[in-house]
């Protein structure tokens, strides 16, 4: 009979190698990525920057547009599928969208603000930046507003 003590043990180590699970084949491998937003030099708390694929996949999988919010700290973080976690390799075209600090703010009242980013950058196609995501950990240049 196993004691408590090596059943503990035994599912620690069983969680500790779970959770490197295989890729999941309905989803494209993705690369962490981060980077930096500032308006005139100060962090542009919530702004919301997108990946938009410049080349659209030849697979059958769905699209997604990656996508990071700004901390307090300028600081942004891309997710794909989950918080964080990065974006499939290749080229993106880059849209911004800000409404301002969303502290305290609910999600209907935050529905209800008018958008802050000049129009030009809101648009991917617009913008005219362009960043490339590739295997590994990518830092962005930082993305400055004056």
């Amino acid at each position: 009979m196993i004691g408590k003590r090596q059943l503990l043990v035994s599912l620690v180590l069983l969680g500790i190698t779970g959770c490197s699970r295989a890729p999941d084949p309905k989803k494209r491998p993705v690369f962490p990525a981060t980077g930096v937003v500032t308006y005139r030099g100060q962090p542009l708390i919530d702004a919301v920057v997108r990946l938009h694929p410049v080349e659209q996949p030849d697979d059958d999988l769905p699209v997604w547009i990656p996508r990071g919010r700004v901390g307090t700290d300028g600081k942004f973080a891309v997710s794909t599928y989950r918080t964080g976690d990065g974006a499939p390799a290749g080229e993106y075209r880059v849209s911004f969208s800000w409404q301002g600090p969303l502290k305290d703010l609910s999600e209907d009242e935050q529905d209800q603000l008018p958008e802050l980013m000049p129009q030009q950058l809101t648009s991917p196609h617009q913008s005219g930046i362009r960043v490339v995501v590739a295997e590994g950990t990518n830092e962005f240049p930082a993305f400055e507003f004056n």
